[in-house]
């Protein structure tokens, strides 16, 4: 097989899109087949570019906006690449609606066969006509839709109009070694619970600063519990000020980026992502292969995920008094924590594809 892998997510240098086309890259040109990978230079790439290189992989780097951006060098860079040669294409949305601008916005009758990936969406956002008829391009020609969460189908289609008849979810691949079984449950750590939340630091998208409302009750203040915020992001500061304003410097701490997610797990007593925007997080995936219950919002897949008082706990709304409401329960249910985390791993072995490679692989033949 012949395969072009291309990325279209330019917000940020990396993100759980990624995963996907940068994992069955890999993969494919181990198994001696032909792969290119099509996405926006960034230094941050550049590791995972030079291992991909490494295998045989061509790469096109697309001229991106704050570097030596222009409409036409992003044009020409993408009319350079043979698209007609490939036996299929792998489009990669970070969001929903990436291939509506141009030089994409009619790139698909370049494609003898393509998968289009959608990894988030928007409730609130609306698009011009125009933007909707080329977005209904895309979908209707395509040879599969896959999605990160299933909502972003029913979004497209109550937003836009747009139905959508060829299409999937499926989740991004996980970043850690896979337990074959139950991992070992923590006990106290130097006296209390852990919590953990990994995500980009982003107050819009990500609500910690709800959270750490939330958490500044004196309630919560006199309970034995220490929350810690991974992540890198615009908000940082904003959110370093929300904690010191609450006087919870000892009990919430910003951890930054961490690279051994695997390691953070295992300190974690329960993963939380209360988020307003999210398809289907990574880390919720990666903590219930770890045998970690989730307290999670009602957004995206998660839900598809999470059942409340079984493997976790779910926010159907994202306020201070709901997720109040919610932590009191996850609270109560401590001594099943373990159980919980028992039963989210069970979740998990039943709705992720293993081995992944093999099995997206299999999806991709089935269509090319």
């Amino acid at each position: 097989m012949k395969i072009c892998f291309l990325s279209l997510m330019n917000g940020s240098h990396w993100g759980g899109s990624e995963e996907l086309w940068f994992r069955m890259g890999l993969w494919l040109a181990k198994q001696k087949q032909e792969v290119s990978v099509a996405c926006y230079e960034w230094e941050g790439k550049k590791d995972r570019l030079d291992q991909l290189r490494a295998f045989g992989v061509t790469i096109h780097l697309l001229p991106r906006k704050k570097t030596l951006f222009s409409p036409f060098a992003l044009k020409k860079a993408i009319n350079t690449i043979p698209w007609e040669d490939y036996d299929l294409v792998f489009v990669n949305q970070g969001g929903y609606k990436e291939v509506v601008y141009p030089p994409f916005d009619q790139l698909y009758a370049r494609m003898n066969k393509y998968i289009l990936a959608f990894h988030n969406y928007d409730e609130t956002e609306t698009l011009s006509e125009k933007r909707v008829v080329s977005l209904q391009q895309w979908i209707s020609n395509a040879s599969l839709n896959v999605g990160a969460a299933g909502k972003i189908f029913d979004v497209l289609e109550n937003n836009f109009g747009i139905h959508t008849e060829k299409k999937q979810v499926w989740p991004n691949p996980v970043t850690i070694d896979l337990p074959n079984s139950y991992s070992p449950f923590p006990g106290l750590i130097n006296g209390c619970f852990h919590w953990s939340v990994l995500a980009e630091l982003d107050l819009h998208r990500k609500a910690q600063d709800l959270l750490i409302e939330t958490l500044a009750s004196e309630k919560w203040r006199q309970r034995n519990w220490i929350l810690h915020l991974y992540g890198r992001g615009k908000d940082e500061l904003k959110i370093q000020k929300l904690i010191i304003d609450n006087h919870l410097e000892e009990k919430i701490i910003l951890e930054g980026f961490q690279k051994n997610i695997k390691q953070v797990l295992e300190q974690t007593h329960v993963l939380i992502q209360c988020t307003r925007i999210d398809a289907m997080p990574l880390s919720v995936v990666e903590a219930m292969a770890m045998s970690r219950p989730c307290l999670v919002t009602n957004v995206g897949e998660m839900p598809a995920w999470v059942e409340n008082g079984k493997n976790g706990w779910v926010c159907n709304e994202l306020t201070i008094a709901e997720l109040d409401s919610m932590l009191e329960k996850c609270w109560n249910d401590r001594e099943n924590w373990e159980e919980m985390g028992r039963n989210a791993f069970d979740t998990f072995r039943k709705k992720y594809p293993i081995p992944y490679e093999e099995e997206i692989f299999n999806r991709f033949r089935s269509i090319s």
